[in-house]
């Protein structure tokens, strides 16, 4: 089982599980199957069906309308023990204080199979500070606290790559890798790997240290 953990307006159809919170605009694909064609691409072309985010892109009432297999807060997440081969979760970690970071990185270590990979897309903040003070434009400065167009759309805390491997370390997931920015502002994909229940994990949160920031 792969999980798509926070997967909004994106429904990947190539072998993975969607999960999104409940919502008045979020629906169980077994019950709209047009959302699934309208918002359905495969992992390598992830935003296909937006006809290429960019940054002037303009949402409309029906992108707000999204998607998924199963309800689940990523806190959680409703799936058994070591039940998970992969979990995917793109622009979705920003947005979670500390607690509910380390919550969720628990429930990560707990549905996930030891050995498998887990992966963290988040904005780079240390990037997009970079790019407002070179630029001053207002395009850069959203990406730091969020477009705040909605509830859920304010960012809670700012990784960076060295802070998330470490923090990720805490929890039995090693780091692997940086994956290649698939978004059109600035933002990074840890990819881990899960090699220890997290309650014995704390070596690999050593081990992370040595990656520069």
């Amino acid at each position: 089982m792969k999980l798509h953990i926070g997967c909004g307006t994106v429904y990947l159809i190539d072998g993975w599980t969607n999960v999104d919170q409940t919502g008045k605009t979020v629906f169980l694909a077994r019950d709209r199957p047009d959302l699934v064609e309208r918002w359905g691409p495969t992992e390598q072309d992830y935003y296909a069906k937006h006809g290429g985010v960019g940054e002037h892109t303009v949402a409309t009432p029906q992108m707000h309308e999204s998607v998924c297999d199963a309800y689940g807060d990523m806190c959680a997440l409703p799936f058994a023990d070591d039940s998970a081969d992969e979990i995917l979760c793109r622009q979705v970690f920003e947005h979670l204080s500390i607690r509910e970071a380390r919550q969720g990185l628990a429930e990560f270590n707990r549905v996930r199979r030891k050995g498998g990979t887990l992966r963290l897309d988040v904005p780079d903040h240390n990037a997009a500070l970079e790019a407002y003070r070179e630029t001053g434009r207002t395009f850069f400065k959203r990406h730091i606290l969020g477009s705040q167009k909605c509830d859920s759309a304010w960012h809670v805390m700012g990784w960076s790559h060295y802070a998330l491997a470490v923090f990720a370390g805490e929890y039995g997931f090693q780091h692997l890798s940086l994956e290649p920015n698939i978004h059109f502002y600035p933002a990074f994909c840890c990819r881990f790997r899960k090699v220890a229940d997290w309650e014995r994990a704390w070596r690999y949160r050593d081990e992370a240290k040595d990656l520069s920031q």
